[in-house]
Parts: structure tokens; sequence; C-alpha cells
């Protein structure tokens, strides 16, 4: 059965073998900055709002994000998507966004932000698929191969 549901640091081992087991597709994060670490300290945030999306007991793609408080709504930041590089193109992606656009209510949500680099096509193309609009770039954000990348800011409203 597959379902989406919220991830916590209960859900460490499993978050941690999927890491291990994409390695080479999850490398481009690393370089990016990210560790596995990071990943897994976001689990312990009181404004954790991270999801994963499994079938059966294994995680075949998650999103790593972060309500953020802001007058009477929440906004939701989100850091990264990730899916497993077998199982692109099945809208798992899709699927975790729409969670919580379908819950907006309960979640208390009216707009997701996120920030992507530059050469990252198919995230890109995938966010504007998605009904992200292009806010501003912040120049020089990441360094990826001993360059630096602009890193795009994208916002949808729900």
């Amino acid at each position: 059965m597959n379902n989406i549901r919220k991830i916590t640091t209960k859900d460490k081992k499993l978050l941690k073998h999927f890491i291990k087991y994409e390695k080479e597709g999850f490398d481009y994060f690393f370089k990016l900055g990210w560790s596995e670490k990071n990943i897994l300290d976001y689990l312990k945030n009181n404004n954790n709002a991270s999801l994963a999306y499994f079938e059966g007991e294994k995680i075949v793609g998650f999103l790593i994000g972060e309500f953020i408080k802001e007058e009477k709504y929440n906004n939701l930041e989100i850091y990264i998507i990730y899916i497993s590089m077998r199982k692109r193109r099945e809208n798992i992606g899709t699927k975790l966004l729409n969670y919580f656009i379908s819950n907006k209510k309960n979640f208390n949500i009216s707009k997701i932000y996120l920030e992507v680099s530059e050469d990252n096509v198919s995230a890109i193309k995938f966010y504007e698929k998605n009904n992200f609009v292009f806010l501003n770039y912040r120049h020089n954000y990441y360094s990826y191969n001993n360059k630096l990348l602009n890193a795009l800011c994208f916002m949808m409203k729900i």
C-alpha cells in the first residue's frame, strides 16, 4: 500500500537507509551542502513539516520542510524534495505537494516557498508545472563543483 505521512525522528532509520540506498542520486544535495545530519535535524524541529511517500514500509520519496509563522497563517518552506531515481515520473513529488495543498486548512498554510539551484533544470520544470511562480534570485548562493550558482526562489499561493 502507498501512503504519505509526516516523518519524525522515529523514522530516522528508514530515512537513513533510503539516503544510503539513493547515494548516487543524492550526491547532488550533499555537494550543495546538505548532509544526512542536516536532514535528520529538521525532523527534531518543532515546526517540522516533513513528509515521506511510502510503498509498504519503504520510503521512495520525501519532502523536508518547515512551517514558518507569519501573522495569522503559516508558510511552508520546502528545503528538499527527493524522489528515488527509479520512481521518478510517477507523480510522487506532486503527490507530496498536493498533500499540503489539500490539507491547507489543517496546516493553516497560505503560501509555499522554496529555492532551487539554477542548474537543477528538471526541478525548475517540476515546480513551474506545479504552479510555483518565480520570485527572485539569490546570487552566488550555492557553491557546486568549485563554481558559484544562483538560487531561484519560487512561491505558490494556495
